[in-house]
């Protein structure tokens, strides 16, 4: 939402940073952009400060001290991939929904004394989440199912514990069908709560339509 507002900034410069980030992050293949934050951009550091940095960083071993969750920097790494691609693409939908906003509101709302921010939170954000979220539905159960390259960077992930089993066990046909119902248990539940989240996001223009 952030990036896809800057998109649409009546400043030239915002408008062109917002713009180079998603050229860029929409572009490059989310697989190249995990390697490159998991293997390459650690190599840009020297080798104490990427030891301190990205392995044994404090803030992730207080994390483990206190969850008992191992924090590895790969899935860190991972992560930041998944979310910056996905984030470009989200940020273009959303600005593509921001254009069905009708103009006529805009312009009452700013005749009746609104300022910039308030039209954008009031009316542009809300009407653009609601044209645009079942393309956001789309591209957040497509994320969900990219979650499966992590393995790649050994992350702990699910398909990469199917391999793991089938390394082991050599029952391959099995544990692929058990790892194929459960990311489609995966995507369909969170099919569902977006689904919940769409009603939601309509249910008080509706509610305003019919007043």
């Amino acid at each position: 939402v952030a990036i896809g507002t800057m998109r649409m900034s009546g400043s030239r410069f915002v408008r062109l940073g917002a713009g180079a980030f998603v050229e860029v992050f929409r572009n490059i293949p989310a697989l190249i952009q995990i390697i490159f934050w998991a293997f390459a951009f650690p190599s840009l550091f020297g080798a104490d400060v990427r030891r301190a940095v990205f392995f044994d960083n404090v803030l992730w071993d207080a994390v483990r001290t206190l969850t008992g969750i191992p924090i590895p920097y790969y899935a860190v790494a991972a992560s930041v991939g998944l979310v910056l691609n996905t984030g470009a693409h989200l940020a273009e939908i959303f600005r593509a929904g921001a254009g069905s906003v009708p103009n006529q509101d805009v312009e009452a709302a700013t005749m009746l004394g609104a300022g910039r921010w308030l039209v954008l939170s009031s009316i542009v954000i809300p009407g653009a989440l609601r044209s645009s979220f079942p393309a956001i539905t789309t591209r957040l159960i497509h994320n969900l199912k990219n979650t499966a390259l992590v393995s790649l960077v050994a992350v702990p992930d699910l398909f990469h514990a199917m391999q793991g089993a089938i390394s082991e066990s050599f029952r391959a046909t099995e544990l692929l069908t058990l790892t194929a119902l459960s990311y489609l248990v995966l995507t369909a539940g969170l099919a569902r709560l977006l689904a919940l989240v769409d009603v939601r996001l309509h249910r008080g223009r509706d509610i305003r339509g019919a007043v």
